[in-house]
């Protein structure tokens, strides 16, 4: 994945979000890794496939690799 693609064009993705220095300090205050939000939006997702919902799959990916 390049690190540089955002997920949407006006959004960052999911892993400039989490190496942004001011979310790492407030996850780490909170006792929060980045696993953890990885970990969300895979439930997320199978929660969308259970409804009938499916979001792409290129997209989901391209916003959780590390």
């Amino acid at each position: 994945m390049q690190d540089t693609v955002s997920c949407h064009r006006s959004e960052s993705s999911l892993n400039e979000l989490l190496r942004e220095p001011i979310i790492a300090l407030m996850m780490t205050s909170d006792g929060v890794h980045s696993d953890d939000i990885r970990a969300l939006f895979r439930r997320m997702e199978e929660k969308d496939k259970a409804r009938g919902r499916v979001r792409s799959r290129e997209l989901f990916e391209r916003c959780l690799t590390p």
